[in-house]
């Protein structure tokens, strides 16, 4: 095959990927089930970490949280299923947002009004969102147990103590982490250890997604996928796959050596990364798939419930 034939393959298929992403995902429309269920779990999770903050910022979110009860009031409009567990999972997040409020006798009747929380309370089963509580102990209590204990154990944690974790540490996580499965055992997964705060701060500035919280992280990984390695048109979007393997194994080690972490997503503009990576000095044959900021945990601290959805929501069996 011609390299001209190749180029123009992968332009196809690329063109092919964007037109299918623009017409399938929330980006331009809302116009189907799944979309509005995206959105729900895009702004209720919003809502979910601002709730873990300590000290609380009463009436935060305020946009949000309308966004959240129109796209609330569009899916019962519109007939959607009321027992999909990220709808519940939306309207207990907002039950707690205003308990919350109500408790400590704020008023946020022009964030949400008394009969606006009602009719969400209607669909809301008081369990599956909002915050849980935790400390280093019970956080770690499962670290040693069977594999469905230890998975199910492990949570996303925005607060650390500051204390820096030793480098013979990290790369014990990373020895267990490299045992990722990847296409044809390519291994194109990177990670970069940034222990200079100050280049830190401004990484997660530019990342955005740690704001409240950034000031308690003294580590980070970038985690990279070497483009270089992959060898045909078809294998254009398999530094994704690869990359977000390795990111999960990683996460798992972390776990595993009682070391708390939050994995930051990468789904910035070209521009945004191009700074990063002149910043880090990161080559351009490398694709920044996702951050983790990690450190040992405060000595109290809260995570978001992020409820799971259901198998039957998961799972198609075809006969």
């Amino acid at each position: 095959m011609t390299i001209l034939k190749r180029i123009f393959i992968i332009f196809l298929n690329s063109c092919y990927d964007t037109y299918a992403y623009l017409v399938h995902s929330g980006v331009i429309s809302r116009s189907s089930e799944q979309k509005i269920e995206g959105k729900l779990i895009f702004y209720y999770h919003s809502i979910e970490k601002g709730l873990i903050n300590d000290p609380i910022r009463y009436k935060f979110g305020t946009q949000k949280i309308r966004q959240l009860v129109n796209y609330l009031n569009l899916w019962t409009r519109r007939g959607y299923n009321t027992s999909n567990s990220q709808f519940v999972s939306a309207c207990s997040v907002l039950c707690s947002y205003f308990e919350l409020h109500d408790a400590n006798t704020i008023d946020i009747s022009d964030i949400i009004s008394e009969e606006e929380y009602r009719k969400i309370k209607l669909f809301a089963d008081g369990k599956s969102g909002g915050v849980i509580e935790s400390d280093p102990s019970r956080f770690f209590s499962n670290t040693s147990a069977g594999f469905k204990e230890f998975s199910g154990s492990r949570h996303s944690v925005r607060h650390f103590n500051g204390e820096e974790i030793p480098v013979n540490l990290i790369i014990d996580v990373i020895n267990i982490a490299r045992n990722a499965p990847s296409v044809c055992n390519r291994q194109s997964a990177r990670v970069i250890l940034v222990n200079n705060k100050k280049l830190l701060q401004e990484v997660l500035r530019i990342q955005g997604g740690l704001n409240a919280s950034a000031d308690t992280v003294s580590q980070l990984f970038v985690v990279t996928s070497v483009r270089g390695l992959f060898v045909s048109e078809g294998e254009r979007n398999q530094m994704y796959t690869d990359g977000g393997i390795f990111l999960l194994n990683l996460l798992y080690s972390l776990h595993y050596h009682n070391i708390a972490a939050c994995p930051l997503h990468a789904a910035f503009d070209s521009g945004k990364e191009i700074r990063i990576k002149r910043m880090l000095q990161i080559s351009p044959e490398e694709k920044i798939i996702a951050f983790v900021a990690f450190g040992f945990p405060s000595d109290n601290f809260k995570v978001p419930f992020s409820r799971r959805k259901e198998i039957s929501e998961i799972l198609r069996i075809i006969k």
